[in-house]
């Protein structure tokens, strides 16, 4: 089978075949590495297939499995099609629950790394695919936990981005507004209607959030962004590590996305 061919296969699931990555061990390629990786797929479509909720380790072997899989049966003549779909829509269901529980990582290194010269919503972007990128790359089996080895590449990539910035403003010295670039927009009607539910929704508390759920959100997303508290802060507060704190805020945002998606006013 040629390389054009095999490029074509992955486009037709949705795959790059230069941006798929995944970690070249050995246990990836198991039998039961894949019977493991289609069981967490089920848990995180259904809620069903494993008894506990899979651990971060889990989880990133299940991602490697899946990308492997799905190159690998790409380049396969005698695979059919609905082989090769399962494993691309496994990949890509993991690594978007992956990205929605570390989300947080990168609004908390923007936080950081913000500098006065340098626009924020650029530093969000380069952050943002930094992290999925490390998702891709991050080995499960070193020992190191995802959140260290996502922010020391969010960090350098941020560093990296400031230091240019630097250096093309010493080159230029006329002032540059990032914002004057940037075409007028529309009034967002819907974007305002969901901000409107979503009030309504925390006043009512549709969600059902408990004390320490609300507690958390209040100092998560209080204000302006530098008033914010972070994890470890919230953390120290009411005596939980900043993973609880973590895990408690997104299965709180998981309740107001819940409420949002039944609100009769947004079907």
């Amino acid at each position: 089978m040629s390389v054009t061919t095999v490029d074509k296969s992955l486009g037709r699931l949705g795959l790059d075949p230069h941006r798929l990555c995944y970690v070249p061990d050995r246990r990836i390629r198991t039998q039961s590495a894949a019977i493991s990786a289609l069981r967490v797929v089920e848990w995180i479509r259904t809620g069903a297939g494993l008894e506990v909720e899979p651990d971060e380790k889990a989880l990133f072997v299940a991602l490697h499995t899946c990308a492997h899989r799905a190159a690998q049966q790409a380049r396969r003549t005698h695979v059919s099609e609905v082989e090769r779909t399962q494993w691309n829509v496994g990949w890509r269901m993991i690594r978007a629950y992956l990205a929605e529980k570390n989300l947080g990582l990168a609004y908390s290194m923007v936080g950081r790394f913000s500098a006065q010269n340098t626009d924020e919503d650029d530093l969000l972007s380069d952050a943002l695919y930094t992290l999925m990128r490390a998702m891709e790359r991050f080995n499960p089996w070193k020992g190191f936990r995802f959140s260290t080895y996502a922010c020391n590449a969010i960090a350098r990539e941020l560093m990296r981005r400031n230091n240019r910035e630097s250096r093309h403003r010493k080159r230029f010295l006329i002032q540059h507004e990032a914002t004057f670039d940037r075409p007028a927009r529309e009034p967002d009607f819907g974007t305002a209607l969901r901000i409107e539910r979503l009030n309504a929704i925390l006043e009512k508390n549709l969600g059902e959030l408990t004390e320490l759920e609300s507690m958390v959100l209040r100092g998560r997303f209080r204000g302006d962004r530098k008033s914010r508290f972070t994890l470890q802060e919230i953390g120290d507060a009411v005596g939980l590590s900043k993973e609880r704190v973590r895990q408690i805020q997104n299965s709180a945002l998981s309740k107001l996305r819940n409420a949002m998606n039944q609100d009769p006013i947004l079907q």
